[in-house]
């Protein structure tokens, strides 16, 4: 390795992104070729480089960078020469000339160390003087930070994102305890804080390490959808992912449990009086009464939903002076229709009760109920908030009851990093709350509504108990029903005006096991017979590049949605993702793009943001700003602006939201999109390639879910074999979750 000491004479290529140079050194009497990462180099920067000689054909002998030092100027030139490349936000040529000709060579220290004798100097004045400070100090500190987390393997982007996040007590953070980046930095799981450790020479079997790797097991099965796991479940995962002694991990988990970083609780199950009060096992998973390991999050969402259920249920006063018979026969004549008796009876007790579920597949009058509901509470003067899980849900429940929607996040007035307006000492202002689309509500966001809601207030709950359960952790919908404790109603007969449909006739036909009604003259249910991998996506090209749009009028990227039940198959949404953006937004001249990761965004692409960013700015045309994009959403890249590195992303027609280069992991193209990420949206039409795919795929709910998107039209191309095999399984993926035995012990201790 060769080391030299100069002062950079020319910057030949830089990229901002990665910080990939090639430069001019000056060393005394002589120049060097230089090149490698090097970032935040600027003309008239003073460097020490360290490296390997190799010569370019084209610039000669060159100086392949493996370490840079970025060192203060020595001399009067050095100073003036650093000074006036404007590296130092405030100080152009002219400042920089006369700062050198009052302080000389210590013009850096006082700078650093004195700055209020830069008043001395014309054209400085205090807010020059704060912003020459801020600049210098920075300069100096991102610099060294980057070069630090750069020893570690990490980008500049990820080092960038670490300074903004922690600051530059970050560097004495990481050099205790390196998981503390994988807590704090999003993008920087386990994984890569493991890698950092094992470079930094971090004991393999350090208590950070196995506690970040209890964890890292958990969140991952969280994500999975349950809210807890069993102890020998965990003890197995942790022992093999981090390869240390199962011993180590109790005595870790020991611990985490008396700090609060973890919960240990033993199930219902446990308890033998329990056990003999349950008319059914409530757990869809059998844990066999061992331990249940929660993070604190989970654990106090499934208590404190419980518990609000509870007094919810207890705490109402009934409507009173309304007579409901004369009310439904008002309404049906003002209506035109008649209600079933379902409908009434599910009416007539989400009056009465506290709480009340009403579930049903689709065409079976749930928006019946919802306006009947609605009219009686306004007949009694009663304050109502309806409120959904998305935007798009929540437009679709307006459009449904001519009354404003909100989602659940704009209700509760959200700030940002799950903390809301509206809370247990400052509720909804509301004597009733209607929540639609329920099933796409998980634990934690279930547990932030039903802290704002007053006790006294009627809470009536509306979804789809045969969709798939939440992308978030919990089953919410499923264990409120089971437990007993909450009454509810399921409708399940199809009104008139549903039964043209076959998407709606197929639906309930899947539902129970038997097979669609297909390709039917003048229908909206099709069956295109592709049976192989290459097949199906030909035949989607071409339904996508003309077909459709020609027949029906429908636009393909506004219209028309490919759901898939997996991301990684020969038909799943990567392959068609990459299929769909070279037919509707393929590359062009004057387009801009910008490639992340393995993925290139351009102007115009169809995305979707895949986890929830509760941080995130946006604002709309008419200048309403707000924070907060979540996991689902889907919108259209409006600008790419490759000089200020962002693009921007429109959302439900008007809210854009500016992502920075660096957060582009949040970002995945949606031309086509997973069914589970599909919940709560409605589509005009519904592409479904039927490939086979792992057994836990291939269940009836998934098909059932992905028909019930579509308002219009919708197609399937596969084999027919898959889609037998679809609506035969009954199977659905269970989860780890302790609420409905939390409800269920609720009933029981009070003999409800």
């Amino acid at each position: 390795m060769d080391t030299y000491i100069g002062v950079v004479d020319d910057i030949i290529y830089y990229n901002e992104e990665n910080g990939y140079a090639i430069a001019i050194l000056e060393i005394e009497d002589d120049i060097l070729s230089i090149k490698g990462v090097m970032p935040f180099l600027t003309y008239g920067n003073r460097i020490k480089v360290v490296g390997e000689m190799d010569d370019h054909a084209q610039y000669g002998p060159q100086l392949n960078v493996k370490h840079i030092e970025h060192m203060k100027p020595t001399d009067e030139d050095e100073l003036y020469r650093y000074l006036a490349s404007g590296v130092i936000t405030g100080i152009g040529e002219a400042t920089a000339k006369g700062l050198v000709e009052t302080f000389g060579k210590e013009v850096l220290e006082i700078i650093q160390q004195s700055p209020e004798k830069l008043l001395d100097i014309p054209g400085i004045g205090p807010k020059k003087l704060e912003q020459i400070v801020l600049s210098y100090k920075e300069q100096y500190e991102l610099r060294d930070f980057i070069i630090y987390f750069q020893n570690l393997n990490l980008t500049i982007n990820m080092a960038m994102k670490i300074y903004k996040t922690l600051g530059y007590q970050a560097l004495q953070m990481v050099e205790r305890n390196p998981f503390v980046l994988a807590e704090e930095i999003t993008g920087i799981g386990f994984k890569v804080a493991d890698q950092i450790a094992e470079n930094m020479g971090i004991d393999h079997h350090s208590p950070y390490r196995i506690k970040a790797g209890i964890h890292y097991i958990l969140q991952k099965f969280a994500n999975e959808g349950h809210t807890y796991m069993p102890e020998a479940l965990l003890l197995k995962r942790v022992t093999a992912e981090l390869k240390v002694l199962a011993e180590d991990v109790k005595i870790i988990l020991k611990e985490g449990a008396i700090n609060g970083d973890v919960f240990l609780e033993a199930p219902l199950s446990a308890d033998e009086d329990a056990i003999d009060a349950l008319e059914k096992p409530i757990s869809p998973l059998s844990d066999e009464g061992e331990i249940r390991v929660y993070l604190p999050a989970y654990y106090q969402a499934e208590q404190r939903i419980a518990e609000k259920l509870y007094h919810l249920i207890h705490g109402v006063t009934p409507l009173k002076q309304l007579d409901f018979n004369s009310y439904i026969a008002s309404f049906e004549e003002k209506k035109g229709i008649l209600l079933g008796e379902k409908q009434k009876e599910a009416i007539e007790n989400a009056i009465k009760s506290g709480v009340f579920v009403v579930t049903g597949g689709p065409g079976t009058g749930k928006t019946t109920i919802i306006n009947a509901i609605l009219e009686a509470y306004e007949l009694k003067e009663k304050k109502l908030l309806l409120v959904a899980p998305t935007g798009r849900a929540a437009k679709r429940m307006t459009e449904a009851t001519l009354r404003e929607a909100k989602t659940i996040h704009r209700a509760l007035e959200f700030q940002g990093e799950l903390e809301f307006v509206r809370k247990y000492d400052n509720p909804l202002e509301a004597d009733v709350i209607i929540v639609d689309e329920i099933s796409m509500v998980d634990v934690i966001l279930m547990h932030r509504l039903l802290d704002a809601i007053k006790l006294g207030s009627h809470l009536i709950i509306v979804g789809d108990a045969d969709q798939l359960p939440s992308v978030g952790a919990g089953r919410v919908l499923d264990d409120i029903m089971s437990s007993g404790l909450v009454p509810f109603t399921r409708l399940d007969e199809i009104y008139r005006q549903a039964e043209t449909s076959l998407i709606t006739v197929n639906a309930h036909k899947i539902n129970h096991g038997e097979m669609p009604l297909l390709n039917q003259h003048d229908k909206d249910f099709f069956f295109i017979s592709r049976p192989k991998p290459q097949q199906i996506l030909g035949e989607i090209r071409a339904l996508i590049d003309g077909r459709l749009s020609d027949y029906y009028g429908l636009d393909p990227l506004v219209d028309i949605q490919i759901l898939a039940p997996m991301k990684n198959s020969p038909t799943g949404v990567k392959a068609l993702n990459q299929l769909l953006q070279d037919i509707l937004n393929p590359s062009q001249d004057g387009k801009p793009e910008k490639q992340s990761g393995g993925q290139i965004f351009r102007v115009g692409d169809k995305v979707m943001q895949i986890k929830n960013n509760y941080n995130l700015e946006w604002v709309t045309s008419e200048g309403e700003e707000g924070k907060g994009v979540y996991n689902g959403d889907i919108g259209f890249i409006t600008d790419i602006d490759l000089e200020e590195r962002h693009l921007i992303v429109c959302y439900d027609g008007d809210k854009e939201v500016t992502y920075d280069f660096v957060g582009l992991e949040e970002l995945t193209h949606a031309f086509a999109i997973t069914i589970h990420k599909s919940q709560g949206s409605e589509f005009k039409a519904v592409i479904m390639p039927m490939g086979f795919v792992p057994p836990m795929l291939m269940s009836r709910n998934i098909l059932y879910t992905a028909i019930t998107r579509a308002k219009e039209l919708v197609i399937l191309v596969g084999d027919k074999r898959a889609m037998r095999e679809m609506v035969a399984r009954n199977q659905e993926m269970k989860r780890y979750s302790g609420l409905g035995e939390r409800l269920l012990k609720l009933k029981w201790m009070t003999g409800d």
